[in-house]
């Protein structure tokens, strides 16, 4: 086998399919691992039909659990699967405990490794992530950056340059593929709309800050679609405050959207309040503002350039300056153009221009 790709949740499939489109238009061969880290139906399987990903060859059903219960059981999973496999190179995504399991299974077992999206650093170790992408970008072989800052936090860390490769963003290529073949998705959506996103762990393991953010919600009065993720509802039902986000007359909750439908509704809004990085981004990439729930600077152009503001939902101030801005862009005094930091949209061709070297 060429290539192992080892994936784990919905970003890292969004970011594996241009890439597989890629590596089979040239011939190269391939298999997909998937981890089973996200492990609901419409986060994982759905999104290898939408998206047209090949089935994965293996899911290691690693589940839910601790970030070493998670990271471990998956390394363990990983390394039988590429010593069955043995493939030339193993390609990982992103930053998530697969990525970190897949990336030391293989630097262990001496195969090639090329890290997608490497460089981007928070420089915080609160957040779960960011010793995942340093571990991960010092025992890679290949280090694919998405954008400038990516690339020159690599050299600064000192990595050889010549490992490093600037080839873009895949999330962005995917976008524009996923946004042409979903607007016959456009009946979801109504003339004016918010849209946000809620999952991640630092904004729904502790009952306070939920009740601040459904108060942030109360103080919006505009229409909001929250596709509401497993882990959200979860915490809603174990904390009592369903009843209360129930209440809420503009804000419609649904369940998980495919990635094409996600594509057509970003477009669509007026704006996206969200505390995941990946949408955070994609949103610049239909010209939206990200009112990003976390005081965590992952993308320092868009931060700067004014595409994302940053709110930690404990700091008064900062949510009253989004609640501003929100009122601001709703009455049409704000609007902005795509950016051109995550390249032109052929980051994949890029990528497997450096896998082609390997296999």
């Amino acid at each position: 086998m060429d290539v192992m790709h080892v994936v784990g949740n919905r970003p890292q499939f969004i970011k594996l399919s241009p890439v597989s489109r890629e590596l089979r238009k040239r011939g190269i061969q391939e298999v997909i691992i998937h981890t089973g880290q996200h492990y609901d139906a419409n986060l994982s399987e759905i999104f290898f039909e939408e998206l047209d990903i090949p089935e994965p060859a293996r899911n290691l059903d690693v589940g839910s659990g601790s970030h070493a219960q998670v990271t471990g059981a998956a390394m363990i999973r990983i390394e039988k699967v590429i010593e069955e496999f043995t493939p030339k190179c193993v390609v990982v995504y992103g930053d998530t405990n697969s990525t970190l399991a897949a990336a030391l299974a293989a630097a262990k077992l001496c195969i090639p490794l090329i890290h997608v999206e490497a460089g981007p650093r928070t420089y915080n170790k609160t957040n779960p992530e960011e010793c995942n992408r340093v571990v991960v970008d010092h025992i890679s072989d290949y280090l694919c950056a998405p954008d400038r800052i990516s690339f020159e936090n690599l050299i600064k860390e000192g990595i050889a340059k010549d490992k490093i490769f600037f080839t873009g963003d895949v999330m962005y290529d995917e976008f524009l593929y996923c946004l042409l073949q979903g607007q016959d998705n456009i009946s979801l959506c109504p003339d004016g709309y918010i849209l946000m996103t809620w999952h991640r762990q630092e904004n729904t393991c502790n009952r306070e800050r939920m009740e601040k953010i459904i108060c942030f919600i109360e103080k919006i009065s505009y229409d909001i679609i929250l596709p509401l993720h497993p882990r959200t509802k979860k915490f809603l039902e174990v904390y009592g405050l369903e009843e209360r986000i129930n209440k809420i007359p503009y804000l419609k909750i649904i369940e998980p959207v495919g990635y094409k439908e996600m594509t057509v509704l970003l477009n669509n809004c007026k704006l996206l309040v969200s505390d995941s990085g990946g949408a955070s981004k994609e949103a610049s990439f239909v010209g939206k503002k990200c009112i990003y729930m976390l005081d965590l600077n992952i993308w320092p152009e868009l931060v700067e350039n004014g595409y994302i503001q940053l709110m930690d939902i404990d700091n008064n101030e900062m949510v009253e300056r989004s609640l501003y801005e929100i009122k601001n862009i709703l009455a049409g005094r704000k609007w902005l153009c795509r950016p051109e930091f995550f390249g032109n949209g052929n980051a994949a061709v890029k990528i497997v221009d450096v896998i082609e070297k390997i296999v």
